[in-house]
């Protein structure tokens, strides 16, 4: 690589020898100039344009890798990582992802914390993936919640920030109340099902996920690797005391496996949602359904769990795979690219929509914003619109819209421009260069007047509208009422001669 690889973890969550996280920072190291930041040390971190790294020596041995938050640190120059990977074991410390997003203006992630933050909802997978999965329900009302239970019989229940199925239950009903059963806890029994569902939140906001039991668990769960949607591999795990768990840390035994068509079907529909939010190394965990056809249970990111397995069952090189990958993702070109939108692009497009909903006095929508929606605009779309793209290191970062004002005669030629960029990507030049791009293309094809409209809490985005030659025409007082607040919006102008 031409710069450096920086490793973020916790070395004392991995202490046994035969680690996947262990194993792949030796096979890192071994690689690359590759340097480590403990985790926990984030917390007081404060960013700037150095980070307070340790440099990993070329041959870790375990012990080494186990004592590496005890070495020398170095203030290693941002500027000087090509790329940055996380992996840290959850439950997650409050805020650790919001300290890793802040760096996301100056690291290359793999798998970008902001994205993490939004999969990580309990709600996200039956999103993206819902057409692949068992009935799912995310809901904190008992009576919802109980309705489903009556509808699919027994269900598991999962905790979205947990791992090594430490948050996975299993729930039944009985002529008495409820049952659950846990891979390492002893079976409860309750007779009221909002204090059952009390104590498994363990006081978490975040809803739990509910899904039908598959009676096929039996035949283990399949882990499926995906680099940046290019299948590596896959292993089965199962449970060596017949248990319905089979993960690994449960006691589960792993075998080789084959990929079916269910499986690649499932993974070429989901991952490029995953790839457009910056989520490139994916785990994918299958179960078999009641029909005997396997169906995606989980899709964990940025989890390195899976390469040395697949390596020690299949020999398919597969932790040498990331490596490369991880060297031409370093190496991929930063200049800025503008293009026509394609359908490709639906889900890096929904995603930074999402962001600006999200983040609030930016628009006045307030939906889940997906791919589909964005399909349905670009079928609305006049001959004379135009739905841009900003691309670098073959991510989309940013697009703008151009589009009519009016479908009436006599506003034929006037249009209204919208531009979004990531918000880890602002303040680079990007906003300006797709709105430069629009300005042209609508004065190429004859469009005399463009219209943009700014809420106007969004000084910073007024702003750059006067900068491309826009000016205020006047405001809306209170036009707008989100989130139980009114806004005025502002409306400027631009005409070409």
């Amino acid at each position: 690589m031409s710069k450096d690889l920086l490793l973020i973890c916790d070395p004392c969550s991995y202490p046994t020898a035969d680690s996947d996280v262990a194993e792949f920072y030796r096979a890192a190291a071994n690689e690359t100039t590759t340097w480590h930041v403990s985790a926990s040390a984030l917390a007081s971190f404060k960013t700037g344009r150095t980070i307070p790294a340790i440099r990993l020596p070329q041959r870790l041995h375990h012990a080494d890798f186990t004592q590496l938050d005890r070495g020398t640190t170095t203030d290693l120059p941002l500027t000087q990582i090509s790329a940055a990977f996380c992996r840290t074991l959850k439950p997650f410390q409050e805020g650790y992802l919001d300290r890793l997003q802040r760096l996301e203006s100056s690291l290359r992630f793999l798998n970008r914390p902001s994205s993490k933050k939004r999969q990580m909802e309990a709600v996200f997978l039956n999103e993206v993936a819902g057409a692949f999965t068992p009935p799912t329900l995310c809901s904190h009302d008992p009576e919802v919640i109980e309705r489903f239970i009556a509808d699919q019989g027994t269900v598991v229940a999962k905790r979205s920030n947990s791992t090594q199925a430490q948050g996975v239950y299993r729930i039944q009903r009985t002529t008495s109340g409820w049952t659950t059963d846990h891979a390492r806890e002893p079976e409860r029994r309750d007779t009221s099902l909002p204090e059952l569902l009390k104590a498994l939140q363990l006081g978490h906001q975040e809803p739990l996920q509910f899904s039908r039991f598959l009676r096929g668990t039996t035949a283990g769960d399949k882990r499926v690797v995906v680099v940046d949607g290019t299948i590596l591999g896959a292993f089965r795990r199962r449970s060596s005391r017949g248990h319905w768990v089979n993960n690994r840390a449960a006691g589960g035994l792993c075998s080789a496996d084959t990929i079916g068509d269910d499986e690649r079907i499932a993974i070429a529909e989901t991952w490029p949602q995953y790839r457009a939010m910056g989520l490139r190394v994916l785990g994918y965990d299958f179960l078999m359904n009641d029909g005997g056809r396997w169906c995606i249970s989980e899709i964990n990111a940025g989890n390195v769990g899976g390469f040395k397995r697949l390596d020690a069952l299949s020999q398919t090189n597969a932790m040498g795979q990331l490596l490369s990958w991880i060297q031409a993702f370093a190496e991929r070109p930063e200049a800025l690219r503008l293009r026509p939108a394609t359908a490709s692009d639906h889900a890096a497009i929904a995603w930074i929509y999402q962001q600006a909903i999200d983040a609030g006095r930016i628009t006045m929508d307030d939906r889940r914003f997906g791919p589909e929606d964005v399909a349905l605009k670009r079928i609305d779309h006049h001959p004379r619109d135009l739905l841009l793209v900003a691309e670098k290191r073959d991510e989309v970062v940013g697009w703008g819209e151009l589009k009519r004002y009016s479908n009436r005669a006599g506003y034929q030629y006037t249009a209204e421009t919208s531009v979004y960029v990531h918000q880890s990507e602002q303040g680079r030049g990007i906003g300006s260069a797709i709105q430069r791009q629009l300005i042209q293309h609508a004065r190429q094809q004859g469009d005399c007047h463009l219209v943009a409209k700014v809420v106007a809490c969004n000084p910073d985005s007024v702003a750059f509208h006067q900068r491309h030659g826009y000016r205020i025409v006047g405001t809306q007082q209170r036009i707008g009422r989100l989130r139980n607040t009114w806004f005025d919006v502002v409306i400027l102008e631009r005409t070409f001669s």
